[in-house]
């Protein structure tokens, strides 16, 4: 028998909005088996039905979500189920990790008692009847997580991203459910956390026989996990295969456009070139690609530098070095990746080098001049340089139209000129077009990577010389990372604006950077021309980088396709 089933499933929102109540289809017509002990990988962008598809398996869906069609869960059919039936079945049978686990985890109790929660409201079917037998039960689970029983005692927010992620795995494991579904368990870790949330999944479903459903927009971390991947797009399966012919050869045009956005390094048709755009200095590049307007990047000529720059926090276990001594420059209209897990001392650097903290020593050079502190210096020298923010709903105050997020800047700076037309000219070089129809939208209205334009929109209204950019893709879906940065390309060719991108994501650094910059524990342990650093690294540091993500000779292995193990 399935471990589940789902039979034509289809699920509709109703909303309502000005022109009265009106129906969403998020899921339409599903048919799909997951069978005991199978990795299955479910694909697809915001919005394509997967999470929503799911959420029905535990009837986590909201009240104006209408099911209809059959999800079997072993015998149950889940939507006939009794609320006494189902409150058993969750858990015990099949547990959620969820993709936020800063936002799952109560942030006032100890993980170890919302561990032995789930084994208190399901005490009467397990054998773990008092404290003394669950308490062993959550250190066993945390165990089981390659975590100490210790970390039991701990705050989420003393734990980091890759421990809390493993106590929502401890957690789904609590009372032995048959069936796992991880929505987005990776999405904002580090390459080498990622991989290692992805390693304990793997060896769990292999040492205890469960069946997992593994929810992601990287088909590369789904080939690296999952046997089988199932492709959504509008709530419809659009793929369906083995894990290494669906990456290897997609059939589907949404496949391929998800398989193209995140490049395998080492692959020539990756490099400098992304769906919908090829850079002039491409490797290989033809003639008509290199025709139109076109700044090659001068890394001789230094716009921003760090020079011998350090910095020093103070905390209750003593002083911390965020940032030891680094030299740092980039050149006029280089992009430059600088690269690192998350504690390494990248943005650290990155807010020092804007002058968003002081450095403990050393200096920071802007066109080969110390940078002061004085006002009017820093206010004109931070026209100059623009930060572009991670996550462009705090970036954006929700309240504020796309014109007054733009206007802001040339307002505060008094640039000349009249204001609607900076602001229009800004939109249409973040290829915001038509920019009247943005204008009065709020960021509500917009996607996310809508969002992510009008934020770059804001810094080129100021004509900055250079960007510094801090993971400017890491929250977008697949197509759209593609598309910003492909805008960063462009902006690059065309302008001569060079950036600073901060990133964890090497495939990012071979996308679209002239040079890569590998820091860790506060150093730059190696930098380089992308192709040097990344095809031939020198330092140990980044070589256990690139061991766990894809590289082109993935493709050659046909015996799997894998992440790496070196985690």
């Amino acid at each position: 028998m399935p471990r589940l089933e789902f039979k034509d499933l289809r699920v509709t929102y109703s909303t309502q909005g000005e022109e009265g109540r009106r129906s969403l289809t998020a899921v339409d017509g599903v048919s799909l088996v997951v069978e005991p002990g199978s990795t299955l990988g479910l694909a697809g962008e915001s919005g394509c039905g997967k999470s929503t598809l799911a959420m029905s398996v535990l009837r986590l869906l909201p009240a104006n979500a209408k099911v209809e069609g059959s999800i079997l869960l072993g015998e149950d059919n889940v939507p006939d189920l009794s609320w006494g039936r189902l409150r058993a079945v969750r858990w015990t049978e099949a547990a959620i990790v969820f993709q936020g686990a800063m936002h799952s985890l109560n942030p006032v109790r100890k993980v170890r008692d919302q561990i032995a929660e789930a084994l208190r409201v399901h005490a009467k079917v397990l054998p773990y009847k008092d404290d003394a037998a669950r308490n062993a039960r959550v250190a066993e689970l945390l165990e089981l997580v390659d975590l100490s029983p210790a970390k039991g005692a701990s705050y989420p927010h003393e734990l980091s991203g890759g421990q809390k992620q493993r106590v929502m795995i401890a957690m789904a494991l609590a009372c032995d459910p048959e069936l796992i579904i991880a929505d987005e368990p990776t999405t904002a870790l580090d390459v080498i956390v990622q991989a290692q949330v992805l390693n304990v999944l793997t060896a769990l479903v292999a040492s205890r026989g469960l069946s997992l459903i593994l929810i992601s927009h990287d088909l590369s971390v789904l080939a690296a996990t999952c046997e089988r991947i199932v492709v959504m797009q509008q709530g419809k399966i659009v793929e369906d295969g083995p894990s290494a012919d669906v990456m290897r050869n997609p059939q589907h045009p949404h496949t391929q456009a998800l398989a193209a956005a995140f490049p395998l390094i080492g692959d020539p048709a990756s490099r400098l070139r992304l769906p919908g755009y090829t850079a002039p200095d491409a490797p290989s590049a033809n003639a008509g690609e290199k025709a139109g307007a076109f700044t090659a990047p001068d890394p001789e000529d230094v716009v921003l530098e760090a020079r011998n720059l350090s910095v020093t926090f103070a905390g209750r276990g003593g002083t911390v070095k965020a940032v030891d001594s680094v030299n740092l420059s980039c050149g006029r209209g280089e992009i430059v990746a600088l690269v690192g897990q998350s504690g390494s001392g990248k943005t650290t650097l990155a807010r020092t080098m804007l002058a968003l903290q002081r450095p403990t020593s050393g200096d920071v050079l802007f066109e080969g001049k110390p940078l002061s502190h004085h006002r009017k210096a820093l206010k004109d020298y931070r026209r100059s340089v623009q930060f572009v923010l991670q996550d462009p709903s705090a970036a954006l105050n929700p309240k504020h139209s796309v014109y007054e997020a733009v206007a802001e800047g040339p307002r505060l700076h008094k640039l000349p000129g009249n204001e609607r037309e900076i602001v229009t000219a800004a939109l249409q070089k973040a290829e915001l077009n038509p920019p009247e129809r943005y204008l009065t939208a709020i960021p509500q209205e917009l996607s996310g990577g809508q969002r992510q334009r009008v934020v770059i929109a804001g810094a080129l209204a100021l004509e900055p010389e250079f960007l510094v950019a801090d993971e400017p893709v890491a929250s977008l879906d697949a197509s759209v990372r593609a598309e910003i940065l492909a805008l960063l390309l462009r902006l690059r060719c065309e302008l001569g604006l060079g950036a600073l991108v901060i990133t964890h994501d090497l495939g990012l650094a071979w996308n679209i950077a002239d040079r890569v910059v590998v820091m860790f524990e506060g150093q730059i342990v190696e930098e380089g021309k992308v192709e040097d650093v990344l095809l031939n690294p020198q330092h140990e540091y980044t070589r256990k980088l690139l061991s766990v993500v894809p590289t082109n000779n993935v493709l050659a292995d046909d015996s799997s396709v894998a992440i790496g193990s070196d985690a």
